[in-house]
């Protein structure tokens, strides 16, 4: 398992985050506070505010391939 900061500014930036998530097999939640979507779920993305950082959780050890197709969206 992994977690990281990400930052989505824009519903495009989430459409784009939510594609390249879907194309992994493993599950992806997106947390703010006591939060928690299915990344691989547009509706839940939509539900958050695109002014913030959220928690990437990533349950998941092979994860690097995706981190680095989602690495724009990093925070660092």
């Amino acid at each position: 398992m992994k977690s990281v900061k990400i930052s989505l500014h824009s519903f495009e930036d989430m459409k784009e985050f939510n594609r390249i998530t879907c194309g992994f097999d493993y599950p992806i939640d997106v947390a703010k506070g006591n939060y928690i979507v299915n990344a691989k779920s547009i509706m839940g993305l939509f539900t958050f505010d695109t002014n913030t950082d959220f928690d990437l959780i990533i349950h998941s050890d092979n994860y690097k391939d995706y981190l680095t197709r989602i690495g724009k969206f990093l925070v660092d």
